[in-house]
């Protein structure tokens, strides 16, 4: 069998596993990539290179046509040459887009390959996206935007079963920034028309929602303006280089942000990118950053090589950006465990009043 048939085996083998039971076995998947014999890409060169032929051929056919003029066809005329030329042009294209689909295609399917691995070792499993508007009244990291939003994806995992690694929700949240813009131009009779350009910019950020021990408290690198009144400072200037605290009571905020807390963070901030921690009114923990979580490239070197991508499923298909979010949140709950239960008063009902 050849590589290429190989390829679309292996692709068509987890593709109907996805279809048929939505768990992927990663036994026969990491047998099927060790078995592949070759790169995880199509081998199409020959393709590839057919087509740069065909395509020097046309553009060196239409140079020399308007340097020197076409040569004349069997028609009397140049337009069946500037045909031919054209059609050389339009068939290379049609390879070297099929070859640029079959790479691409290639390099979807490893990382959905480690992605399928990894949401079944971590034992993830879809939820109910929750609404924007209800998100919204609880946090303000989805007050993001001024065009559309979306909740991309909401994952849940069971817990380890004990209260340093409690349930919890991973998810992807995107949205598009719009701005418009007046631009004038002028054609070559002198008239100037006004029309407005718009352009469109997509951002998306990473999280873990959970259950919390607070409320009201934004510890923020990134994010639009605070929605509590309070600002809090904690004694490291380091901390303050990088975060910025909202409250809606500045005891919780100091309960929260003892020293090892404050180092715990100092230091997520060097593995997760721009992180925001919110607790919301409701109590729910929200931890938040920017670099994605899922993807292949945090843990795999090569692009194609079919024997790492199996020794990383094998071994697990560790998400190392997860890991650290993970453990930021165990190290919190690991030192403020003695104030886990919030005082009384401090509730997020009993705290609406420090609300913007």
């Amino acid at each position: 069998m050849s590589h290429n048939k190989k390829l679309n085996t292996l692709l068509k083998s987890v593709r109907n596993t996805k279809a048929s039971s939505g768990r992927p076995d990663t036994t026969k998947i990491v047998a099927q990539l060790r078995g592949l014999g070759g790169p995880i890409r199509y081998e199409d060169t020959g393709k590839l290179g057919f087509g740069l032929l065909l395509l020097f051929a046309g553009g060196y056919g239409h140079l020399l046509g308007s340097e020197r003029g076409y040569p004349i066809g069997p028609d009397g005329t140049s337009d069946s040459v500037i045909l031919i030329y054209n059609t050389l042009i339009a068939v290379a294209a049609g390879f070297i887009l099929f070859w640029l689909f079959r790479r691409r295609k290639a390099r979807k399917f490893v990382q959905e390959v480690f992605e399928r691995a990894a949401l079944v070792s971590y034992g993830f499993h879809d939820e109910p996206v929750p609404a924007l508007k209800e998100l919204d009244q609880h946090f303000h990291e989805f007050d993001r935007g001024n065009d559309s939003r979306k909740i991309v994806y909401f994952m849940s995992a069971p817990g380890d079963g004990n209260k340093v690694r409690q349930g919890y929700s991973l998810f992807q949240f995107h949205w598009v920034v719009r701005e418009e813009r007046q631009v004038t131009e002028t054609d070559h009779n002198g008239h100037s028309t006004t029309k407005t350009e718009t352009t469109y910019y997509h951002y998306d950020r990473y999280g873990l929602m959970l259950e919390g021990s607070y409320s009201g408290i934004q510890i923020v690198s990134d994010a639009p303006g605070g929605r509590y009144k309070l600002k809090y400072r904690p004694a490291s200037v380091e901390f303050n280089r990088r975060y910025r605290i909202r409250c809606v009571d500045e005891m919780q905020a100091a309960k929260l942000l003892k020293p090892s807390v404050v180092i715990a963070l100092e230091n997520a901030s060097d593995q997760l990118k721009s992180p925001n921690l919110e607790y919301g009114l409701n109590g729910q923990m929200c931890l938040t950053w920017s670099n994605d979580p899922l993807s292949v490239r945090t843990v795999m070197k090569s692009k194609d090589n079919p024997n790492e991508l199996a020794d990383i499923i094998a071994a697990g298909a560790k998400l190392p950006v997860l890991d650290e979010a993970l453990q930021l949140v165990a190290d919190i709950q690991r030192h403020t465990q003695s104030n886990f239960s919030m005082l009384e008063g401090n509730s997020p009902e009993a705290s609406i009043q420090g609300v913007k």
